[in-house]
């Protein structure tokens, strides 16, 4: 969940980041402030919005709130993007972190939270070895601009009240451009496990083969080329940067498609430095309950597990996915652990951007199977309309029972039907979210969610109650 509202904040700020790396002496305090407010600011609050267009299309806006309070910090992102009939659709979510706990609530699931657990972190962005290499390198183009004129970054200054309009050409500095590539593909690495050591520019395939325009732009896009760039900066009394705003265009140069045109016209306030505050987190303050396979996070236990322990299970996972209509590559690398008397597996597949989790139970059976990064979590799903393909829902049903059989036979034979609750489509991609019809009274947490069309592939497979 974090990620993406990382990715959305961190461009609007990291805009006004390169470019003060560009610009002349007197910015050098600013480019300053915009590293210290990503990387050293404990209590801060952000709330921006921004839209992107491709082609000159909008595609998506987003809609951003972020308190830091300590290791404490609150995060709204509000996500609108249009659909094919003209209207608009409505995604999100809210998340709280609170030391190593997090809650997460979604927008296409009301009511309901669910909870997960993280390295605490007490500042926007989290420190790294590479980072601070990318911060250096930023550093070292403002360090060498100074010294040269450079007519293609224009600085204007408000005599009044200071503040500061900054616009930067294209072919403004190679270097730049070389920063921003190398910075894109870090982000992408860091927080959609994209690994372009690994990506082949002869098996990317065209943008409109993706199931959003965001990530045709993330698995289609070669590299980025600045185009043009104009920030303006709002000062307080004390000569602090409050408010930035801006346009930004961006020349993605990709595999299939040529060169497109992204667009992101953006503004943000910076308040209550020194002053915001992250409560505790209150299922009653949201009007929400855990959601059913979810754990009381405040009673997590942690453990490693043996080498023999850990190959089994892991050998185990990998044959659930497969069987779940998945193709590994070899040398898929895995990660076994114990945590509140379950075992947990998580797979990484860097050939084909895969991140898969098991939880078995200590008996082995699997109580949840869940493709992390698969575009189904963050969609809208319609619980309202019934399905519109019940021949291809069948079908799917027949098959989810087929899988039942194989990795939990005893759930298998007691499952009599399954239902459709809920669908989603898009472009040539049809999700369906199947329960058991009826719900067993002793038995709330089955659920499944396949991928129907263009091929079936399981996405998300639950059975906690009897774990």
């Amino acid at each position: 969940m974090k990620r993406s509202f990382l990715i959305i904040l961190s461009i609007i700020l990291l805009t006004v980041f390169t470019t003060c790396a560009l610009a002349e002496k007197p910015l050098t305090a600013l480019f300053d402030f915009s590293e210290e407010l990503l990387f050293a600011t404990s209590n801060v609050t952000i709330t921006g919005k921004a839209k992107f267009t491709l082609d000159g299309e909008w595609f998506k806006t987003a809609e951003i709130k972020y308190i830091q309070d300590g290791d404490r910090s609150f995060w709204d992102l509000k996500l609108t993007s249009p659909k094919q009939d003209g209207t608009e659709r409505h995604n999100g979510y809210t998340v709280i972190a609170d030391g190593s706990k997090i809650y997460v609530m979604e927008v296409y699931r009301p009511g309901i939270y669910k909870t997960g657990t993280g390295t605490p972190q007490s500042t926007l962005l989290r420190k790294s070895i590479q980072l601070d290499l990318m911060r250096e390198m930023f550093r070292m183009i403002a360090e060498q601009t100074e010294e040269t004129e450079n007519s293609a970054v224009l600085i204007e200054e408000n005599s009044d009240n200071h503040d500061l309009r900054i616009r930067i050409e294209e072919n403004a500095s190679p270097k730049l451009n070389l920063a921003l590539n190398l910075f894109a593909q870090y982000a992408a690495r860091r927080y959609f496990h994209m690994d372009y050591d690994q990506i082949s520019e002869l098996h990317m395939i065209p943008m409109n083969a993706y199931l959003t325009v965001t990530e045709g732009i993330l698995a289609s896009t070669k590299s980025i080329a600045l185009k043009h760039a104009e920030v303006n900066i709002g000062k307080d009394q004390k000569g602090q940067p409050e408010k930035i705003s801006g346009d930004v265009f961006v020349l993605l140069h990709t595999a299939k498609d040529g060169d497109r045109n992204l667009g992101i016209s953006f503004h943000a306030e910076i308040t209550d430095l020194g002053k915001s505050h992250v409560g505790a987190f209150s299922p009653a303050e949201y009007n929400v309950r855990l959601a059913e396979g979810a754990m009381q996070i405040e009673n997590i236990e942690y453990s490693e597990v043996d080498e023999y322990t850990r190959e089994k299970l892991i050998e185990q996972a990998k044959a659930a996915w497969e069987q779940a209509g998945y193709t590994l590559d070899p040398s898929a690398y895995g990660y076994s652990y114990k945590q509140n008397g379950r075992y947990c597996t998580d797979l990484n597949d860097v050939r084909d951007n895969l991140s898969l989790s098991c939880v078995t139970n200590v008996a082995g059976k699997i109580l949840e199977l869940k493709n992390m990064g698969n575009p189904w979590q963050n969609r809208e799903f319609d619980y309202e309309k019934p399905c519109p393909y019940p021949e291809l829902a069948e079908k799917a049903a027949q098959k989810v029972m087929e899988y039942l059989s194989q990795v939990n036979p005893e759930d298998s034979k007691r499952i009599k039907h399954l239902k459709v609750q809920c669908w989603m489509e898009q472009r040539d991609e049809l999700y369906l979210e199947f329960c058991e019809d009826p719900i067993a009274q002793d038995w709330d947490g089955f659920l499944v969610v396949v991928r129907v069309k263009p091929d079936w592939q399981l996405q998300y497979y639950s059975c906690f109650s009897n774990g």
